[in-house]
C-alpha cells in the first residue's frame, strides 16, 4: 500500500500554495471568517458578485462588533476579502474605487481569481485554530507561511511571537514532522533551501522588493 503523508498548510490565507498540492490536505488559519469563507465556497454558497461601499461598510461594522445580525461568518469573510484592497480584510480599505487611469475593477478581479481556485480545493479539510493548539495524529509535512517579522501585520496577527513559533517548529520536528517556514529571516538552526526576489505592494501606489525564503530546520548531526 502506498504511504501518503498529510500536507498541512498551517497559515493557509489565500490558499495559493495548497491549491497546487496533491494528496491528503489540511488547511488551517486562525481567522475564523477566512475559514468560514473557504468552507462556504466548497459548498457553493450564494454570495454577492458585486460589493458596494454600503455593503462593505455594513459587513465591516459586524466584524468590528463581533456580531452576526445581517451577515454570518461566511458572508463577512467573503465581503471582507473580496472588497478590501490587497486582501487585507477590512485593514486595507475598500477597493471598489477605480484607481488612476487604468479603471481596474479590483473587486471583480479578486472574485474571479478566488472562484477560480474552488475546484482545486474541493477535498481540503479546513480548520480554524491557533497553530499552537493544532493536534496531529501522525507525522505530517507542515508548511507555515507565517506573518513576516518587521512587516505590516493583519489585525489577527499583530501579537504573533516569532521566538515562540520557531520553538514550536523545533518541538514539531522532534515529534517526527517536517516543517517548512516561509519568511525573510530565521534563527541560525534553520537553513534556507529556496529563495526568490518578490515585489510586495503595501498600498495602491507603493511597492518594494524583498527576498522571500523557505527555511527548514537543519538536520542534527549524530554524535559519534
Amino acid at each position: 500500500m502506498k504511504y501518503m503523508q498529510w500536507f498541512v498548510d498551517m497559515f493557509c490565507g489565500g490558499c495559493h500554495i495548497i491549491q497546487n498540492v496533491d494528496g491528503m490536505r489540511v488547511a488551517n488559519d486562525k481567522n475564523k471568517y477566512l475559514i468560514a469563507m473557504w468552507k462556504g465556497l466548497q459548498e457553493n454558497r450564494e454570495r454577492p458578485k458585486t460589493i458596494s461601499k454600503e455593503l462593505y461598510s455594513k459587513a465591516r461594522t459586524e466584524y468590528n462588533n463581533g456580531t452576526n445580525i445581517e451577515f454570518d461568518d461566511f458572508l463577512i469573510g467573503w465581503i471582507g476579502w473580496m472588497g478590501s484592497y490587497n486582501g487585507r480584510f477590512f485593514d486595507g480599505g475598500y477597493s471598489g474605487h477605480n484607481v488612476g487611469k487604468t479603471h481596474r475593477n479590483y473587486i471583480d478581479e479578486q472574485i474571479r481569481n478566488t472562484e477560480s481556485q474552488i475546484n482545486d480545493l474541493n477535498d481540503v479539510k479546513f480548520f480554524s485554530k491557533d497553530y499552537k493548539d493544532f493536534e496531529f495524529n501522525e507525522p505530517c509535512l507542515i508548511y507555515c507561511d507565517i506573518p513576516y517579522k518587521d512587516t505590516k501585520q493583519y489585525s489577527t496577527s499583530k501579537d504573533f511571537n516569532h521566538d515562540n513559533f520557531f520553538e514550536w517548529c523545533r518541538k514539531m520536528s522532534k515529534q517526527g514532522h517536517t516543517v517548512f517556514v516561509s519568511e525573510y529571516q530565521a534563527p541560525n538552526d534553520f537553513e534556507c533551501i529556496w529563495e526568490k526576489e518578490i515585489t510586495n505592494s503595501m498600498n495602491q501606489t507603493k511597492t518594494y522588493k524583498q527576498i522571500e525564503k523557505l527555511f527548514v530546520l537543519k538536520a542534527r548531526e549524530e554524535k559519534k
